[in-house]
This record gives C-alpha cells, sequence and structure tokens, in this order.
C-alpha cells in the first residue's frame, strides 16, 4: 500500500493535464471563432487534425515508454522532457492578436501547429505517468483509490484554471463586460497555466524517480516490427475493446456539450465572467465529493455497474436546464438567482462525471494485468495511450463537431441572435443527453468484474 505523500506526489503531475483539458474543452474554439475571429469550421478542423496526430503518437509513445530500457526506468525519461514542448506551445497558442492582421488561412496553421505540439508534449508526459501509476499498484481498490487522486487533482488544476481565467483575467471592464470577449487577456492567462504546467510535470517527475527500481523491465526486442506487434495484442483484448468504444462515445457526447458552454453561458444567459466564476464553486464541491465516494462506492459495486450509475445520471440531470427554460421556469437571464438555479443540476452532472472518470481510469490498470495474463507482457504504456487519446476526443471531435454547428447556425464573431444561441442551448441540452445512451449500451458488455480480475492476479502471481 502507497503512502499518501506518494499519491499526492504522483497525482501532481495531472495538473497540467487538468490545466490543457479545461482550456481546450472550454475556451480553445471560443478564443479563436468568437474572440479572433477564425472561421468556427476552421478551427473546429484545427482540433480535429491535431487529434489525428494523437492517433499515431499516443499508441507509439505507450508502446514505446513500454520498451524503454534506462537508468530511469520506462517512463521517468519521457515525462523529464515533455515539459518543454507542452508548456511553451500552449502558451504560444494564444498569442495571436486582431491587430496582426493574420488571414483566415495563417490563423488556422498557426492554431493547428500550436494545437499538435502542445498535444503531442501532453503525450509525452501523460502516457508515460498514467502507466506508471497503474504499474506500481496491483490491488484492485487500491489501484482505483491512487487514480482518484489523480483525477482530484485534475480537476482540482482544471477549476483552478478556469477561477484564474474568469476571475483575474476575464473580469468585466468598460469596454468589455464580458471580459472572455477582451483579446487583451489571452496571453497572460495561457502564460499563467503555461508555468503552472511546466512546475506540475517536473515535480511529480522528480519526486517519483526513486520508486523506478520497484517496477519492471523490458526483456523483449525493441523494433519497430515488435513494437506494433505489441499494439495489435494490446488492442484486440475484449475488455480494452468496449473500454476503448464506450470512453470514445462518451467523450465526444461530453465534448460537444462542453466546447458550447462558454458560447451559452456568455451569448444565451447573459452571463459576465464574475457570475461564470460561481459555476466553478459547483466544480470544486462535486470533485470533492467524487473523490470520498468513488473509492466507496468500488468497494461495494464493480466498476462497470459504477460507470453505467454514472452516465446514467449525467444523461438524467443535463437536459433539466434546457426543459426549465422551455416550461419558463429560469430565472431571469443575467442574475445570481439564474446561477443558482443552472447550479442545482450541475452539481449532479458534475459528480458523475468526475466518479465516471475516476473509476474509468483505474479500469485500464485491470485490463492491462489480463494483457499480461494472455501475452506475458506488461503494457500499461500503448493501454494508457487509449486513455489519453480518448481525454484528447473530449475536445477534438467535440470542438469539430461544435464548430460544425456553429458553422450551419453562421454564428457570428460579434452580436448572434437569439435563435442562434437558443441552437447552440438546444444541441447542448438535447443532442449531447441523447448521444450518452450509446456509451451506456456499449459498457453493458463490459465483463472483467471483481472476481475475474481476483482470479487473473492469482493467475499471474503463479506464473511469476
Amino acid at each position: 500500500m502507497l503512502t499518501n505523500s506518494f499519491k499526492f506526489n504522483y497525482s501532481i503531475g495531472a495538473v497540467a493535464n487538468g490545466i490543457k483539458t479545461d482550456t481546450f474543452t472550454f475556451f480553445l474554439l471560443f478564443f479563436y471563432s468568437r474572440v479572433i475571429g477564425l472561421d468556427p469550421l476552421l478551427a473546429g478542423t484545427a482540433i480535429f487534425i491535431a487529434l489525428l496526430v494523437d492517433s499515431v503518437t499516443d499508441p507509439l509513445m505507450g508502446t514505446i515508454s513500454d520498451r524503454t530500457r534506462s537508468k530511469l526506468g520506462r517512463r521517468h525519461p519521457f515525462m523529464f522532457a515533455a515539459f518543454i514542448p507542452a508548456s511553451i506551445f500552449y502558451v504560444l497558442l494564444f498569442t495571436p492578436k486582431i491587430e496582426w492582421g493574420l488571414s483566415q488561412s495563417h490563423l488556422f496553421i498557426w492554431m493547428l501547429v500550436c494545437t499538435t505540439f502542445t498535444r503531442v508534449g501532453m503525450t509525452l508526459f501523460e502516457v508515460p505517468h498514467r502507466s506508471f501509476g497503474a504499474e506500481i499498484i496491483k490491488n484492485y481498490e487500491e489501484r482505483t483509490l491512487l487514480f482518484s487522486w489523480r483525477e482530484l487533482i485534475t480537476w482540482v488544476a482544471a477549476i483552478g484554471n478556469a477561477f484564474m481565467g474568469y476571475f483575474i483575467f476575464f473580469r468585466s471592464t468598460p469596454d468589455y463586460p464580458y471580459g472572455q470577449l477582451n483579446p487583451e487577456v489571452w496571453f497572460p492567462f495561457a502564460l499563467a497555466g503555461g508555468v503552472f504546467m511546466a512546475l506540475g510535470m517536473l515535480y511529480s517527475t522528480i519526486s517519483t524517480t526513486k520508486y523506478i527500481k520497484d517496477l519492471s523491465t523490458w526483456s523483449g526486442p525493441i523494433s519497430l516490427k515488435d513494437i506494433f506487434n505489441e499494439i495489435s495484442i494490446a488492442i484486440t483484448n475484449r475488455s480494452f475493446l468496449i473500454f476503448f468504444a464506450g470512453n470514445l462515445t462518451l467523450s465526444i457526447a461530453w465534448g460537444l456539450s462542453n466546447s458550447l458552454a462558454l458560447y451559452i453561458n456568455t451569448d444565451f444567459w447573459g452571463l459576465p465572467g464574475n457570475l461564470i466564476t460561481i459555476f466553478l464553486i459547483i466544480y470544486i464541491t462535486s470533485t470533492f465529493m467524487a473523490f470520498y465516494l468513488t473509492p466507496r462506492l468500488v468497494k461495494r459495486f464493480d466498476k462497470k455497474k459504477l460507470v453505467l450509475i454514472c452516465i446514467f445520471g449525467t444523461a438524467f440531470f443535463s437536459p433539466i436546464a434546457f426543459i426549465s427554460y422551455n416550461l419558463g421556469l429560469t430565472p431571469e437571464k443575467g442574475t445570481f438567482s439564474l446561477i443558482f438555479f443552472l447550479s442545482v443540476p450541475l452539481i449532479f452532472i458534475s459528480c458523475f462525471s468526475v466518479m465516471g472518470n475516476m473509476t474509468r481510469d483505474s479500469m485500464i490498470g485491470d485490463i492491462a494485468d489480463e494483457v499480461e495474463l494472455t501475452s506475458g507482457k506488461r503494457q500499461e504504456g500503448v493501454l494508457y495511450s487509449a486513455v489519453s487519446f480518448i481525454q484528447k476526443v473530449n475536445t477534438a471531435i467535440g470542438g469539430f463537431v461544435a464548430g460544425l454547428v456553429l458553422k450551419i447556425v453562421e454564428y457570428p464573431k460579434d452580436n448572434p441572435t437569439y435563435e442562434q444561441t437558443y441552437s447552440l442551448f438546444f444541441v447542448q441540452g438535447v443532442v449531447g443527453p441523447i448521444l450518452l445512451a450509446i456509451p451506456l449500451f456499449i459498457f453493458f458488455f463490459y465483463k472483467l468484474d471483481r472476481a475475474r480480475h481476483a482470479k487473473i492476479i492469482v493467475e499471474l502471481n503463479a506464473t511469476n
């Protein structure tokens, strides 16, 4: 059993992912389309192309880190190198200004290059970091606890990043009552986030190096052919395929809704940054609720059952704001009363979402045990590359579809109409929840439960 000190030091590495994910999910598309005027479909396309690059780099990074032999172990060399490209390109992403007079094509290329290299930098860290966490602990419930710590730090960092934006940088001014529309505040916002990303990655990497000696080393060959063979072994595992498909469809639905959130809060609900900040209290409250509940619920329910409960709960509460508005039950737009009203379903949505994330993160470690039993190799790297990839799908495909929606409704850079903002609200409040039925159906067929995992561990111990 690992100490709380280790769990904290390890989990601090998730600060970078929390900041990047929050920014890419809620702010990136908004900045390029609404603030500096890039065509939303082009912005969504840039996000999607960067994902295609990830579809190659993530599994390659996973299997390369599985097979690396060095004095720093399999994972840490990449974790040490990652902070430079991840933080630098993250900051550069928000550097363009309106007065530069960049054309649509130049803005598109800038966004594409910086988004891609930010993601590649995060791949260098995230895949080995998640793999290291799953590798160092074997117990079914303890693994959930470790990744609950990691998910807690991820969400705290994400919420902290949003709070920093709305409370410090996106504050209302006479020229910009909605501070998030002020183009001058985005670079310092990104710079602050980039610094915290770099510090989180470095601290976690340095503070966990002493545990390298406790881990296994790769004994097989290291060739490109063997790398692709190992990838094929891992990704053809039945449990993994169900897990991947379920998470993929879940991330698309979730990412679509989240990508539209800032447009809806700003243009439909008429909320300035200081009022949006109140939502963050809800997020942080629900995050700690999930952190408390998840390890306890995993002791009572199989992970599959808990995941199904979380997806259903999210789908159930997500349309409440839309239904309430159309029934004339919501308070006046732009008011504190509205914030309070919207916060009631939001705390349930957030809690179910975080609990689901914590549970699903730990499931890959269980799948890695199953793959080891059939292949004889530990493949956390290639398996957790799928988790990294899926998380990026959240922002990539969600962002692309959101950009497509914005293009279809001809959403302008300035002064959208009521019909245009209502269309986005409909997609978030109706289409998003309906899409959650797909992962709910897929996860129903997941069979790697507590009893099956216990048998796997017994068999592994007998062969080692």
